[in-house]
């Protein structure tokens, strides 16, 4: 369900359903350091460790001992696929994170780092957030909620998003929903699930059931090259104000990409594309022809506040559970913020650059 169409993010910031609080909370002061390019020297309270990644780690821990190796990767992975050492480290920091605090070995005693990305930048790795975003809807179509929300027909050629949005499935049966709006619609398509809520404020998640053949295109990078945004900034929020201020331009648009994504309602948590619930702050989406899925990584994030500066730097475990496939070659990893709002505002805290290390056992 959720996530498997992550990977598209595109122009997108590049989605727990639980709700905690993991991305804005403060560290020691002691951790507020620059990046020391190769060195790799995060002391045991510099990392940030919280219930939740536990939970993630025994998951992932389970899920290593029963998926099929070859579901782990890309048919085009160049590497070593050693399933076992990936046990053995979901494993290992599990009993790490029971320890006492001081009987802890630093990280870097008791496991292998493997660096990612260009080793010779100094910021190798491009980071970036996705979240689950959440839709206003109506059962019923009406003025203001027009623009309907599909589940998959069952069969057939499956036509482009210009021709579904012109009517091409009306009056199939296959209306979720309507919402009011379009950009937000497409936004969640685009993240690979969403949560939608009704007038009485009852919500539903919505999960990925399946997307028709049309190759998915950036619309932040069309509207750059025709000259319509005219900022280096591709975030959603960009794209959704001018749009807003630009109603005339919206079928263009959205129409730069063919692609279309369908849902269908899930009563359940929202999941990554190995099946395991995500965890906001720690779940991750990567390239699995450069990165295996179970991997666990070592990430040094830059963190900003809302005007865009730097104010934080830290240490993270990453669980590399969900798959992403834009631009091969470049090591990009979307971290998971969590829900609406919150998710989408957490989302752009994170410098678009840094530095991760796979975690191997050995040192």
């Amino acid at each position: 369900m959720l996530l498997k169409y992550a990977w598209l993010a595109g122009i997108c910031l590049f989605a727990s359903h639980t709700n905690a609080q993991t991305t804005t909370t403060p560290l020691p002061p002691a951790c507020n350091v620059q990046p020391q390019g190769k060195v790799v020297t995060p002391t045991e309270n510099c990392i940030r460790k919280t219930p939740a990644l536990r939970e993630g780690l025994v998951d992932l821990a389970v899920y290593l001992q029963t998926t099929t190796p070859s579901r782990l990767i890309a048919p085009e992975y160049q590497g070593k696929l050693d399933v076992s050492q990936l046990q053995d480290t979901a494993t290992q920091l599990i009993h790490w994170l029971d320890s006492a605090p001081d009987a802890r070995l630093p990280l870097e005693k008791q496991f292998s780092l493997q660096a990612l990305g260009n080793t010779t930048a100094k910021r190798p790795v491009q980071y970036g957030g996705y979240y689950t975003p959440m839709l206003e809807v109506s059962a019923t179509p009406t003025d203001t909620y027009q623009y309907p929300i599909y589940d998959k027909p069952a069969s057939g050629l499956l036509p482009s998003r210009r021709t579904i949005m012109q009517g091409a499935l009306h009056g199939k049966g296959l209306e979720i929903a309507w919402t009011n709006d379009p950009v937000g619609y497409y936004f969640m398509q685009v993240q690979g699930s969403g949560l939608i809520r009704y007038p009485d404020g009852h919500t539903q998640l919505l999960g990925f059931a399946g997307k028709n053949s049309y190759p998915y295109a950036s619309i932040g990078r069309y509207m750059q090259q025709k000259g319509y945004l005219r900022t280096n900034n591709l975030s959603n929020t960009a794209v959704s104000e001018w749009l807003k201020l630009n109603p005339d331009k919206l079928d263009e648009v959205l129409n730069a990409s063919q692609s279309f994504v369908f849902f269908h309602p899930v009563s359940d948590v929202v999941r990554s594309s190995s099946g395991l619930p995500v965890v906001a702050g720690h779940t991750v989406s990567v390239d699995t022809s450069l990165i295996p899925l179970g991997s666990i990584l070592l990430a040094e994030l830059a963190l900003r506040d809302n005007n865009g500066k730097i104010v934080q730097h830290e240490w993270r475990l990453l669980l590399a559970t969900d798959r992403r496939s834009d631009d091969r070659g470049v090591t990009r990893i979307g971290i998971y913020t969590g829900e609406g709002d919150e998710g989408r505002a957490a989302a752009q805290h994170f410098f678009p650059a840094g530095r991760a290390f796979i975690l191997r056992t050995g040192s």
